[in-house]
């Protein structure tokens, strides 16, 4: 049975975890955290949380707020509180100053110039220290930060939205509006709380997306991010024109990213490896038994350019980036898929059928056998109006929260 203390410090933990979630989005490279400051009779007396990358961290603010009743009190704190300089002082020297008594931490900061020293100088200076409490929740917030530190890649969650029969767009490319506004909203709301937003060159081509936050309050424009191995969208499209303070990055081969972009300060060319390859045959015709033509075996023999996707993910983390929303086309969303560059899946179904072969299907990539189907774990299901959106981690995001 839980006791008393271990129920009211879960209490005050989530407390933590619904301040930090306010800055989703806002403070990467840094993690998330949200801090509150009991006095010693137990009244809370300060709350605080990180707003921005370069401004006071949580504990800080909590801690200001609270002032003089600190003194012989207790901290709550997501994160294991800093113990090194970076843009601002250790908060462990800050906490320590404070006068509290004990402090209570969700996780352990899985950054080695931290990695449970922030504890350890707490403890030496006679605070009493209590950690792992809601340690999964903790670490599901701040996920994108943990995947940074432990792989160099960001934390890559891959929303689609289709019709029951799995179909992105109809044979002509139009794909609006296959889900309704609370399903549309939702996307809106994802969009608010990563860091960057990354589309393809179909998508780009065909949908002419501004990637922007609507109808959202107290929202921000996410960094946009276009793979686009050849240039091939204009820069007179919305992703470049739209009146935004966003950057975008633009992920290329390395032999096109040399172009001088003057009149578009905010857009940047990432340049990675590339591989010349033969393409394999589309996965939708082989599910949908469409015998090949002589076209497709001269489309097969065809080289083609194959970008370094994981090389471009950890350029953007090099600039920042802790999380990522990947809304396709199905070729880019296919190819994630297969260099297991996926972390999370968000998959919105609207009551819908195209029925028609020559739809454009969810994903593409290699063709597999049901032996090899992708696993999906942790799957949750969240109600859009009519339509319905299945959550679910991949094996590179599973490992990460649980290794």
């Amino acid at each position: 049975m839980e006791s008393p203390k271990s129920s009211s410090h879960e209490a005050f933990m989530r407390e933590c975890l619904e301040l930090a979630a306010i800055a989703q989005g806002r403070t990467s490279p840094n993690p998330m955290v949200g801090a509150i400051v009991l006095d010693k009779s137990g009244k809370v007396v300060g709350r605080g949380y990180h707003h921005k990358h370069g401004e006071p961290h949580a504990e800080v603010n909590a801690l200001a707020e609270a002032g003089e009743k600190a003194k012989g009190g207790t901290l709550y704190v997501n994160l294991e509180p800093c113990c090194h300089h970076g843009k601002t002082p250790p908060c462990s020297d800050k906490v320590i100053t404070s006068g509290v008594k004990k402090v209570i931490c969700g996780m352990v900061d899985p950054n080695p110039v931290v990695a449970g020293g922030g504890i350890k100088a707490l403890q030496d200076a006679g605070i009493e220290v209590v950690s792992s409490v809601l340690e999964n929740e903790c670490k599901s917030l701040n996920r994108g930060f943990i995947k940074r530190i432990k792989t160099g890649l960001p934390w890559v969650c891959l929303k689609l939205a289709t019709t029951l029969d799995a179909k992105i767009a109809d044979r002509h490319g139009g794909s609006r509006w296959i889900t309704g506004p609370e399903a549309r909203h939702y996307v809106h709301q994802l969009r608010n709380q990563f860091d960057a937003v990354l589309v393809g060159t179909n998508t780009a081509l065909i949908d002419n997306p501004t990637l922007n936050v609507r109808e959202i309050e107290n929202s921000r424009d996410p960094v946009k991010v276009l793979v686009d191995k050849d240039l091939k969208v204009s820069f007179d499209a919305k992703i470049y024109t739209h009146q935004t303070d966003a950057r975008t990055f633009v992920i290329t081969r390395e032999d096109r990213a040399d172009r001088k972009l003057a009149d578009l300060p905010l857009v940047e060319l990432i340049g990675v490896p590339y591989e010349i390859a033969k393409p394999t045959v589309k996965v939708s015709q082989l599910a949908a038994g469409v015998p090949l033509r002589r076209e497709d075996d001269k489309q097969q023999n065809r080289e083609s350019i194959v970008l370094d996707l994981e090389e471009g993910l950890r350029q953007l983390v090099k600039r920042g980036i802790n999380t990522v929303l990947c809304e396709g086309g199905g070729s880019l969303a296919g190819n994630m898929i297969d260099e297991d560059l996926v972390d999370e899946i968000i998959w919105i179904v609207a009551p819908k059928l195209l029925h028609d072969h020559l739809a454009t299907p969810a994903l593409g990539g290699r063709a597999r056998t049901l032996d090899d189907a992708v696993a999906l774990h942790q799957v949750t299901v969240k109600n859009l109006g009519q339509d319905v959106a299945y959550c679910a981690f991949l094996a590179p995001g599973f490992s990460v929260l649980n290794g």
